[in-house]
């Protein structure tokens, strides 16, 4: 799970934290975040196959969702796809 508040993404499951932020923008919402594993147990195998990775995304409003698309710096050329929904209190 990821939460978006005041132009700062923080969120994570029980092996990864997730850590970035975003800017909502003319032409979308605009993304940098990164991953970084807290938890060694190799049973949790990391989405790209390395376990630090900072992807950058541009997404468009979709409804009560946001389609998201980028790549990960790490790794050129390996696109990166994501829908979002939002969530509100």
């Amino acid at each position: 799970m990821i939460y978006a508040t005041s132009g700062k993404l923080r969120g994570g499951n029980s092996a990864f934290a997730f850590v970035g932020n975003y800017s909502d923008r003319t032409d979308g919402v605009h993304v940098k975040i990164s991953t970084q594993r807290h938890n060694p147990d190799p049973a949790f195998r990391p989405l790209f196959g390395t376990d630090n990775i900072t992807l950058t995304l541009k997404g468009a409003d979709n409804g009560d969702m946001v389609d998201f698309e980028g790549e990960a710096l790490q790794l050129p050329g390996v696109n990166f796809k994501a829908v979002l929904t939002r969530i509100a209190d």
